[in-house]
Protein backbone atom coordinates (compact mmCIF):
# COMPACT_ATOMS: atom_id res chain seq x y z
CA UNK A 1 0.00 0.00 0.00
CA UNK A 2 1.44 3.32 -1.01
CA UNK A 3 1.69 6.13 1.65
CA UNK A 4 0.74 9.86 1.08
CA UNK A 5 1.85 12.09 3.83
CA UNK A 6 -0.04 15.27 3.94
CA UNK A 7 0.99 17.94 5.83
CA UNK A 8 -1.53 20.40 7.05
CA UNK A 9 -1.75 23.59 8.75
CA UNK A 10 -4.45 22.94 11.44
CA UNK A 11 -6.83 20.73 12.67
CA UNK A 12 -9.88 21.23 10.74
CA UNK A 13 -7.47 19.75 8.19
CA UNK A 14 -5.95 16.94 9.80
CA UNK A 15 -9.37 16.23 10.53
CA UNK A 16 -10.83 16.27 7.10
CA UNK A 17 -7.48 14.00 6.01
CA UNK A 18 -8.27 11.05 8.57
CA UNK A 19 -12.32 11.23 8.34
CA UNK A 20 -13.05 11.91 4.33
CA UNK A 21 -9.96 11.53 2.09
CA UNK A 22 -8.16 8.44 3.95
CA UNK A 23 -11.70 6.17 4.03
CA UNK A 24 -12.28 7.56 -0.12
CA UNK A 25 -8.32 6.43 -0.70
CA UNK A 26 -7.94 3.00 1.60
CA UNK A 27 -10.03 1.38 -1.65
CA UNK A 28 -7.43 2.67 -4.04
CA UNK A 29 -4.85 0.89 -2.01
CA UNK A 30 -3.19 4.53 -0.72
CA UNK A 31 -3.17 4.96 2.65
CA UNK A 32 -2.95 9.38 3.31
CA UNK A 33 -1.20 9.83 6.74
CA UNK A 34 -2.08 13.00 7.62
CA UNK A 35 0.67 15.58 9.69
CA UNK A 36 0.20 18.79 11.59
CA UNK A 37 2.57 21.96 11.13
CA UNK A 38 4.92 21.44 14.43
CA UNK A 39 5.01 25.17 15.62
CA UNK A 40 6.37 25.20 19.12
CA UNK A 41 7.97 22.81 21.11
CA UNK A 42 7.75 23.38 25.38
CA UNK A 43 10.30 21.71 26.34
CA UNK A 44 10.06 22.79 30.05
CA UNK A 45 6.57 21.68 30.03
CA UNK A 46 7.17 18.74 27.49
CA UNK A 47 4.25 20.26 25.34
CA UNK A 48 4.19 20.15 21.66
CA UNK A 49 2.18 22.78 19.51
CA UNK A 50 0.54 22.06 16.11
CA UNK A 51 -1.29 24.23 13.30
CA UNK A 52 -1.08 27.26 12.74
CA UNK A 53 0.81 28.74 9.88
CA UNK A 54 2.44 30.97 11.70
CA UNK A 55 5.62 31.77 8.95
CA UNK A 56 6.41 29.43 6.19
CA UNK A 57 9.95 28.44 7.82
CA UNK A 58 7.88 26.61 10.20
CA UNK A 59 5.89 24.34 8.37
CA UNK A 60 8.78 23.65 6.22
CA UNK A 61 10.15 21.77 8.85
CA UNK A 62 7.39 19.46 9.20
CA UNK A 63 7.95 19.15 5.20
CA UNK A 64 11.43 18.18 5.34
CA UNK A 65 10.67 15.82 8.16
CA UNK A 66 8.12 13.86 5.46
CA UNK A 67 10.54 14.36 2.99
CA UNK A 68 12.98 11.79 4.69
CA UNK A 69 10.15 9.02 3.86
CA UNK A 70 10.26 9.15 0.22
CA UNK A 71 13.50 7.14 -0.06
CA UNK A 72 10.91 4.66 -0.42
CA UNK A 73 9.44 4.19 -3.47
CA UNK A 74 5.82 3.55 -2.31
CA UNK A 75 5.85 6.98 -0.21
CA UNK A 76 4.98 10.70 -1.05
CA UNK A 77 4.40 14.04 0.37
CA UNK A 78 1.75 16.67 -0.43
CA UNK A 79 0.26 19.89 1.64
CA UNK A 80 -2.79 21.23 2.71
CA UNK A 81 -2.21 24.82 3.07
CA UNK A 82 -5.22 27.45 2.59
CA UNK A 83 -3.84 30.79 0.55
CA UNK A 84 -5.95 32.49 2.57
CA UNK A 85 -3.22 34.32 4.86
CA UNK A 86 -0.34 32.09 3.35
CA UNK A 87 2.45 33.38 5.28
CA UNK A 88 4.61 36.05 3.26
CA UNK A 89 7.88 33.92 3.35
CA UNK A 90 6.30 30.86 0.98
CA UNK A 91 8.26 30.73 -1.43
CA UNK A 92 6.63 32.07 -4.49
CA UNK A 93 4.21 34.17 -2.13
CA UNK A 94 5.49 37.36 -3.91
CA UNK A 95 5.60 36.62 -7.16
CA UNK A 96 1.91 35.16 -7.33
CA UNK A 97 0.52 38.24 -5.30
CA UNK A 98 1.37 40.04 -9.32
CA UNK A 99 -1.03 37.58 -10.42
CA UNK A 100 -4.53 38.17 -10.68
CA UNK A 101 -5.90 34.60 -11.98
CA UNK A 102 -6.82 32.75 -8.87
CA UNK A 103 -5.63 28.99 -10.35
CA UNK A 104 -1.81 30.55 -11.71
CA UNK A 105 -1.82 32.61 -8.54
CA UNK A 106 -1.96 28.75 -6.57
CA UNK A 107 0.36 26.84 -9.52
CA UNK A 108 2.91 30.08 -9.00
CA UNK A 109 3.24 29.26 -5.50
CA UNK A 110 3.29 25.30 -5.59
CA UNK A 111 5.58 25.27 -8.30
CA UNK A 112 7.64 27.38 -6.10
CA UNK A 113 7.19 25.69 -3.35
CA UNK A 114 8.59 21.84 -5.44
CA UNK A 115 11.25 24.16 -6.75
CA UNK A 116 12.39 25.42 -3.67
CA UNK A 117 13.27 21.29 -2.50
CA UNK A 118 15.21 20.86 -5.47
CA UNK A 119 13.79 17.30 -5.47
CA UNK A 120 15.27 14.59 -8.12
CA UNK A 121 12.11 12.82 -8.27
CA UNK A 122 8.65 13.67 -7.99
CA UNK A 123 7.35 12.40 -4.72
CA UNK A 124 6.02 16.00 -3.50
CA UNK A 125 3.54 17.92 -4.71
CA UNK A 126 2.11 20.96 -2.99
CA UNK A 127 -1.24 21.84 -2.48
CA UNK A 128 -2.94 25.29 -2.07
CA UNK A 129 -6.34 25.58 -1.43
CA UNK A 130 -8.45 28.65 -2.73
CA UNK A 131 -9.11 30.32 -1.18
CA UNK A 132 -9.33 28.49 2.04
CA UNK A 133 -10.91 25.00 3.80
CA UNK A 134 -14.48 26.90 4.22
CA UNK A 135 -15.15 27.38 0.34
CA UNK A 136 -15.45 23.38 -0.14
CA UNK A 137 -18.59 23.34 1.69
CA UNK A 138 -20.23 25.58 -0.50
CA UNK A 139 -20.20 22.60 -3.23
CA UNK A 140 -23.25 22.07 -1.85
CA UNK A 141 -24.75 24.31 0.48
CA UNK A 142 -27.86 21.49 1.54
CA UNK A 143 -25.76 19.94 3.66
CA UNK A 144 -24.64 22.92 5.54
CA UNK A 145 -28.08 24.18 6.17
CA UNK A 146 -29.13 20.75 7.40
CA UNK A 147 -26.54 20.90 9.70
CA UNK A 148 -27.64 24.15 11.26
CA UNK A 149 -31.05 23.97 10.39
CA UNK A 150 -32.05 26.99 12.93
CA UNK A 151 -29.61 29.19 10.64
CA UNK A 152 -30.53 31.46 7.75
CA UNK A 153 -27.82 30.68 4.74
CA UNK A 154 -28.82 33.06 2.05
CA UNK A 155 -26.64 35.31 1.99
CA UNK A 156 -24.05 32.30 1.71
CA UNK A 157 -26.51 30.74 -1.56
CA UNK A 158 -26.50 34.47 -2.91
CA UNK A 159 -22.83 34.77 -2.66
CA UNK A 160 -22.34 30.92 -4.49
CA UNK A 161 -24.68 32.30 -7.49
CA UNK A 162 -23.03 35.31 -7.96
CA UNK A 163 -19.73 33.64 -7.71
CA UNK A 164 -20.71 30.26 -9.66
CA UNK A 165 -16.90 28.33 -8.49
CA UNK A 166 -16.93 27.59 -4.29
CA UNK A 167 -12.94 28.13 -5.13
CA UNK A 168 -13.73 31.98 -6.07
CA UNK A 169 -15.02 33.44 -3.43
CA UNK A 170 -12.41 35.74 -2.36
CA UNK A 171 -9.94 36.24 0.55
CA UNK A 172 -10.93 39.30 1.82
CA UNK A 173 -10.69 40.06 5.77
CA UNK A 174 -14.56 40.31 5.86
CA UNK A 175 -15.34 38.43 2.46
CA UNK A 176 -13.57 34.63 3.12
CA UNK A 177 -15.31 31.77 3.04
CA UNK A 178 -15.06 31.08 6.97
CA UNK A 179 -16.14 34.59 7.26
CA UNK A 180 -19.14 34.42 5.55
CA UNK A 181 -20.10 31.28 6.90
CA UNK A 182 -19.53 32.69 10.56
CA UNK A 183 -21.95 35.86 9.84
CA UNK A 184 -24.63 33.65 9.33
CA UNK A 185 -23.49 30.82 11.41
CA UNK A 186 -22.07 32.14 14.70
CA UNK A 187 -21.49 28.87 16.35
CA UNK A 188 -20.33 27.20 13.21
CA UNK A 189 -17.31 24.70 14.25
CA UNK A 190 -14.78 24.19 11.72
CA UNK A 191 -12.43 21.06 13.18
CA UNK A 192 -15.57 19.18 13.36
CA UNK A 193 -18.94 20.19 11.64
CA UNK A 194 -17.05 21.84 8.94
CA UNK A 195 -15.34 18.00 8.35
CA UNK A 196 -19.03 16.28 9.19
CA UNK A 197 -20.49 18.42 6.29
CA UNK A 198 -17.71 17.79 3.66
CA UNK A 199 -17.82 13.93 4.26
CA UNK A 200 -21.18 13.95 3.43
CA UNK A 201 -21.04 15.99 0.60
CA UNK A 202 -18.46 13.31 -0.66
CA UNK A 203 -15.24 13.70 -2.97
CA UNK A 204 -16.91 12.99 -5.68
CA UNK A 205 -19.52 16.58 -5.89
CA UNK A 206 -16.32 18.35 -4.18
CA UNK A 207 -14.26 17.47 -7.26
CA UNK A 208 -17.17 18.31 -9.25
CA UNK A 209 -17.16 21.41 -8.09
CA UNK A 210 -14.06 22.89 -7.24
CA UNK A 211 -11.75 22.37 -10.41
CA UNK A 212 -7.67 22.81 -8.12
CA UNK A 213 -9.38 20.46 -5.36
CA UNK A 214 -9.80 17.85 -7.88
CA UNK A 215 -7.15 17.83 -9.87
CA UNK A 216 -5.33 16.75 -6.13
CA UNK A 217 -7.39 14.34 -5.82
CA UNK A 218 -6.48 13.13 -9.46
CA UNK A 219 -2.51 13.43 -8.50
CA UNK A 220 -3.30 11.36 -5.35
CA UNK A 221 -5.18 8.77 -7.47
CA UNK A 222 -2.26 8.95 -10.20
CA UNK A 223 0.59 7.68 -7.76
Amino acid sequence: MKRIYVVTEGQSETNFVKKVLTPFFLPLNKNLIPTTVLTKVDEQKGKVHKGGMVNYAKARNTILKDLTYTKKDDVFVTTMFDLYALPTDTPGKNEANKISDPYQKVSCIEKAMFDFEKLTRPVYHPYIQLYEFEALLFSDLTFLANQYFEYNIQPLINCLAVKKNPELINDGAATAPSKRILNCIPIYDKATDGVSVLGKIGINKLCQSCKHFSEWIEWMKSV
